[in-house]
């Protein structure tokens, strides 16, 4: 049952970027699509939870700063994976997106006593290799500022790896319950910052880009709050951090790519298939 979650987990977390995708291409030329985007799919994703939350109405007030933390996380991802994509080059970004989940496992090793193996750590070194197979392209860039694009790499390294890590501590000390009014408040939390920041902005065509895509954030939020829903029961069931985390990553990352080639017809390169050959063993290795 846990690796059919974790599957489940791994086709969600494909689904928003195959959300992101449709809705980029549908929204081309529109001004500030991607702040109405960056509304959308918290928006989407609350909604999701405010149905989950009715159905389970427990509720304590231990949860919110645990929900304004995860909230925190979710808006500096959002808004780093936005900058980050405007100053530099989109593969590593990516890259910088799944490589955080790796780095929740190793925080695991060092604060939440996941038992350190061999294999573990082999399994990990090969989903690095993996990532960096698929997502890396062997074509120069150009007209990247390189300051900027690390200053957004860093708010996704630690708003993607926060908020994993504040759902496991919000699990675990308050014995795996209240989930849904935690993760209700924190999404909550991130449409109301994101709509802020959006409104600030300059000159807005959001009418028509909603008309036009907004089904790719709604898959999105969705997708989003149901990846979460199975973290958090694979969280209960106390699965290890070092098959969840790398096993989102490269996973999301593995059903993305054959989305892609299959759905999208995108070519794939020779490295990428060596990637996702070695992102599958180093699954194998991290689910002996």
């Amino acid at each position: 049952m846990n690796y059919f979650l974790l599957f489940l987990t791994m086709s969600a977390s494909a689904m928003i970027t195959v959300g992101t995708r449709l809705y980029r291409s549908r929204t081309e030329g529109c001004a500030d699509a991607d702040a109405l985007y960056n509304i959308l799919v918290p928006a989407s994703a609350t909604l999701g939870w405010l149905i989950l939350f009715l159905l389970d109405p427990s509720f304590d007030l231990g949860v919110l700063p645990y929900a304004v933390g995860y909230g925190a996380g979710y808006t500096c991802f959002t808004l780093g994976m936005l900058g980050a994509l405007k100053n530099g080059p989109t593969s590593v970004t990516a890259l910088v997106k799944q490589l955080a989940l790796v780095g929740v496992s190793v925080f695991g090793f060092i604060f939440w006593d996941t038992p350190i193996t061999v294999i573990a750590i082999v399994g990990l070194c090969l989903i690095v290799i993996s990532l960096v197979l698929c997502l890396l392209k062997p074509e120069e860039e150009k007209g990247h500022r390189l300051g900027r694009w690390a200053f957004y790499a860093l708010l996704i390294t630690v708003g993607n790896a926060g908020c994993s890590i504040v759902q496991r501590y919000q699990q675990m000390a308050m014995n795996y319950g209240h989930k849904n009014a935690f993760m209700l408040l924190g999404v909550l939390t991130s449409t109301l910052v994101c709509l802020v920041i959006g409104l600030c902005g300059g000159r807005r065509d959001w009418g028509r880009a909603f008309c036009r895509g907004w089904h790719g954030p709604f898959l999105a939020g969705c997708s989003s709050a149901f990846a979460n829903v199975c973290i958090l029961v694979l969280i209960k069931r106390q699965m290890s951090s070092t098959v969840i985390y790398p096993g989102i990553a490269v996973g999301g990352l593995i059903l993305t790519t054959l989305v892609s080639f299959f759905f999208f017809r995108e070519r794939l390169r020779p490295l990428s298939w060596c990637g996702l050959a070695v992102g599958a063993v180093a699954l194998v290795l991290l689910n002996l």
